[in-house]
């Protein structure tokens, strides 16, 4: 199961990677046609990922086929070969997830070189260095598919280590004794990472970036132009290098394809506009806002065409009254492991009426800052101890977990479908009548319970201000956020129910809610920086949630949601 992001000190090391043999022997004249053992470089390690067959049809056209896998229970398959010019791309679908393998062609067809150098990823920001080796074998150990170099070995010294010093040197040394191995891309980017907040280090972050990036440049434009990209994003987050860094983004949006999608270039050229203020050039940042604004509303497109990527069936409400379920979830925008929740979230709320159930997003700053968090989202964390993120709730009662990339949000989804059909039939505990009044930015909440006997003296009843939709693009892909929690007027602890019947009236300022977030997250920001300028406060299509809660043995006994009069 993908491991969640995690609170404090946890991150995620990719561990991909291959071992490097080969058959040497003269290219055959109907170059690329041949059997091909494909080559994935990561920093930590080395994957012998499969061997591909590659055979020419008519009309110089070229058809794939992977004949052993690695790697056990990949379900790799090759599907489209294209070829333009010296480059060949394949198309290798793992799983429901395509990924695109790009090799450069040798000028000279008698070249006595097996190796095709490439890289493999499934998005623009995503690529890793590889090596189609020339090969005889047609079939794979997977015993043998991982191992590690003594380049490998070296930079996970480098991870191994606490001191900065140390580490410096560790790269260093690493940079020197392998400069010419794929490691060296990432141990260059590393190093450029440590640099950057230290004085007078200008001219060798620029040798290294140079470096990098000519060894990248051998595995072709998409991971030159992530290279670039992630030199780039380094120095403008970095504290004493930040105008150096427009000159990578600069040569990372020439390299980044048109046909890319837009959610990646406008992240690209959104980093260049940032890049362009923070080295006083801000004529250059104007100039890109239109073409930004164009690829955002390309990108919402998109995102709104394929997300969820699964298909998704309403289901008819029951004919009577029933307990509203309460699906609560905690996520991050920086977390990737979050995706397949998000979404599977999502897909939920166009599956159920809101009579049946009710939808409660809460951000966390996991793994790192988030905008949409709050200090209520925090501390209903706390309440419910959560460790980490995507962590969901239902009820009260936690799901099982919920981790993964987008591919995963149908596994995801499911699962909590057949959850909620288990408990759906659940008749209510107790009435609630709840009214929202608006003036202007005033809303005036009112909630009614009643009808309720022998509930816990722990039971509470607590409102909740939602967001109906906040359109932010995350860094970890997903772009719209659905029932979003913005506060929890009235405190964590809600409102004690009285003998026989409770009535609550409530008054929200919404001036003064965008203010309070706004503090919050200039205040969180001195402490870790957000990934861009942008704070999602526009508090539009809101609703109220109330919840009637045991404190002690978190089950939520009733709920109830109303929409805000806009």
């Amino acid at each position: 199961m993908p491991a969640p992001c995690l609170r404090r000190g946890f991150f995620l090391i990719a561990a991909w990677i291959l071992a490097t043999a080969s058959s040497s022997y003269n290219y055959a004249a109907d170059l690329p046609a041949g059997t091909w053992k494909l080559i994935v470089y990561q920093p930590t390690s080395e994957l012998e990922l499969c061997l591909i067959k590659i055979v020419a049809e008519e009309n110089q056209q070229y058809r794939a086929t992977v004949i052993a896998q690695g790697v056990r229970g990949l379900d790799l398959v090759a599907d489209k070969v294209s070829k333009a010019g010296q480059r060949m791309t394949i198309d290798i679908k793992m799983g429901s997830e395509v990924y695109k393998l790009s090799v450069l062609l040798p000028t000279d067809r008698n070249a006595n070189k097996p190796e095709l150098y490439g890289s493999f990823g499934r998005r623009p920001d995503l690529q890793f260095p590889a090596i189609l080796q020339q090969t005889r074998e047609q079939e794979m150990d997977p015993k043998k598919s991982v191992s590690q170099s003594a380049a490998n070995e070296a930079f996970l010294a480098v991870l191994k280590t606490a001191n900065l010093d140390r580490q410096i040197e560790l790269l260093r040394a690493l940079l020197k004794q392998h400069s010419d191995h794929p490691v060296a891309i990432y141990a260059g980017i590393e190093l450029i990472d440590r640099l950057g907040d230290l004085e007078g280090h200008t001219k060798e972050i620029q040798t290294l970036a140079e470096d990098a990036l000519k060894l990248a440049s051998r595995h072709g434009p998409a991971l030159a132009g992530q290279v670039a990209w992630r030199i780039g994003s380094i120095l403008l987050a970095s504290s004493k290098a930040q105008g150096l860094a427009y000159t990578y983004l600069e040569r990372a949006a020439k390299i980044l394809s048109e046909e890319a999608p837009a959610s990646y270039q406008v992240r690209l050229y959104k980093a260049l506009a940032k890049a362009y203020r923070a080295s006083n050039q801000a004529a250059q940042a104007e100039a890109l806002f239109p073409r930004i604004e164009a690829l955002e509303r390309r990108a919402d497109e998109e995102y709104r065409r394929e997300i969820p990527p699964f298909p998704v069936k309403p289901v008819p409400p029951q004919p009577e009254p029933i307990r509203p379920l309460v699906l609560e979830l905690f996520t991050g925008t920086q977390c990737p492991p979050c995706v397949a929740a998000d979404v599977a979230f999502d897909a939920l709320g166009q599956t159920y009426a809101e009579s049946e159930l009710i939808l409660l997003q809460y951000h966390l700053h996991i793994p790192r800052a988030d905008p949409l968090t709050n200090l209520d989202t925090i501390r209903r964390s706390d309440f419910y101890q959560v460790r980490g993120t995507p962590t969901a709730f239902l009820n009260g009662k936690p799901t099982p977990g919920l981790g993964g990339p987008l591919p995963f949000a149908e596994a995801r989804y499911k699962t909590l479908t057949k959850l909620i059909e288990s408990q759906r039939q659940n008749k209510p505990l107790c009435r609630i009548e709840l009214r929202v009044h608006r003036q202007e930015k005033n809303l005036d909440i009112e909630a009614t319970v009643s009808d309720y006997a022998n509930l816990s003296e722990k039971a509470r009843l607590i409102l909740v201000l939602v967001e109906e939709e906040v359109r932010y693009a995350a860094p970890n892909g997903v772009r719209f956020h659905h029932h979003v929690v913005r506060a929890i007027p009235g405190g964590l602890e809600g409102f004690p129910l009285e003998k026989n019947r409770t009535h609550q009236k409530l008054r929200v300022n919404l001036a003064d809610l965008e203010k309070q977030l706004r503090t919050y997250l200039n205040d969180y920001s001195r402490e870790e920086p957000f990934p861009d300028e942008e704070y999602p406060l526009e508090l539009h299509n809101l609703k109220i949630v109330a919840l009637i809660q045991d404190l002690e043995s978190r089950e939520i006994l009733h709920a109830a949601i109303t929409k805000v009069p806009q």
